[in-house]
């Protein structure tokens, strides 16, 4: 490869890892997501049958008019595999991969792998320092230590002969939170692909003792042996009940019963009560089978983007070095990360409860 060509690569490569493009996209994506939304989807099933197809044409015609047929030239009655929609979202899963590769040593290296000692420049260009020397002999180091411990710092040590370095941080593992928001994002996009791809929905009429088969591939069929409507002293309804029997190629897997919020599962196939009809003994059920793969994904996506977006704003890195020379005076230097608002007050009260143990004075 040449060095253009390597240049090209590196360029590119740094475009796409940019937060900018990444807030693009996301919008982008979000956009295309709401409009998607305001058009009916034409399912597999509705497609594979010729009869029902023919009244959901009718029915997006009558409601669109001249522009149904550019609407589905443009992909808007399956937006979910839709070019329009499929490009960005590969998109951002590629610029949030980029931006996870990018990222993840210094992030890695900020949470395990920070030095103890600070240099001159440290000390001198952090937003919080202070400079104290002892009125007495004194254990300078034992009272810092104990000073930082009581605020929740983790403390660190390093005697380098005439010079005593600590370092003292509270919420180091916090920067681990943006890695498991862009895994959040990875997940959630995956989880979006793989429902819109190979996930489906069938509703299932099925008279009483009758066998329906599901469709899609599955191989599975469903047999109604019979509904119950549970009632109340009075006579209302208190529950539905759907008896079910799963089969595969005339071979019985599982039966079950179906009931209002409680879903049959087999074979990562979700069975849900969706209605009834007829008369005691010979009532008709409806049942709506699903299939979503990318369910659980989708899950847990939310659950981690919930807890890095917690961490990252509720539990900010703060830390604190500090050095004792070999004339005796301590230095002081802290650094936080932009949201910690109270840790200014919180170093100043540090800095005052060292001066208070009656033998250390502040130099300007």
């Amino acid at each position: 490869m040449s060095n253009d060509q390597s240049r090209i690569l590196r360029r590119a490569w740094r475009f796409l890892g940019r937060l900018d493009l990444a807030a693009i996209l996301i919008f982008v994506v979000l956009v295309l997501a709401a409009v998607g939304s305001c058009f009916p989807q034409l399912s597999s099933s509705v497609a594979a049958d010729p009869e029902r197809l023919a009244r959901w044409a009718a029915g997006a015609r009558a409601r669109y008019g001249s522009l149904t047929d550019l609407l589905a030239a443009s992909g808007a009655f399956r937006y979910s595999s839709s070019t329009v929609f499929l490009v960005p979202l590969a998109l951002l899963a590629t610029v949030t991969l980029v931006c996870t590769l990018n990222r993840w040593r210094s992030v890695w290296r900020r949470a395990f792998y920070q030095p103890v000692p600070c240099s001159d420049t440290a000390l001198d260009t952090a937003p919080y320092t202070a400079r104290l020397a002892p009125s007495s002999a004194i254990e300078l180091p034992g009272i810092v230590r104990q000073g930082l411990e009581r605020r929740g710092f983790r403390v660190r040590t390093e005697d380098a002969g005439n010079v005593f370095y600590l370092r003292g941080d509270r919420n180091r593992l916090a920067h681990l939170a943006t890695l498991v928001t862009h895994l959040a994002v990875l997940l959630l996009l995956l989880g979006v692909v793989l429902s819109s791809r190979y996930g489906w929905r069938e509703e299932v009429v099925i008279d009483a003792g009758e066998t329906v088969q599901v469709g899609h591939g599955s191989g599975l069929a469903l047999r109604n042996e019979g509904f119950t409507v549970a009632r109340y002293p009075g006579g209302s309804a208190s529950g539905y009940e759907a008896a079910v029997v799963v089969l595969e190629g005339g071979r019985e897997l599982t039966r079950g019963r179906v009931r209002v919020n409680e879903p049959l599962i087999c074979r990562s196939v979700e069975l849900h009560l969706s209605g009834y009809a007829g008369t005691e003994g010979q009532y008709t059920v409806t049942l709506l089978a699903v299939r979503d793969p990318g369910y659980g994904l989708v899950v847990v996506a939310g659950f981690l983007l919930l807890l890095g977006l917690t961490v990252d704003f509720n539990f900010p890195h703060c830390w604190i070095h500090a050095r004792v020379g070999p004339e005796g005076t301590l230095r002081l230097a802290g650094r936080t990360d932009e949201r910690a608002y109270n840790f200014g007050h919180e170093f100043a009260a540090l800095v005052k409860e060292i001066e208070r143990s009656g033998m250390v004075t502040h130099v300007q």
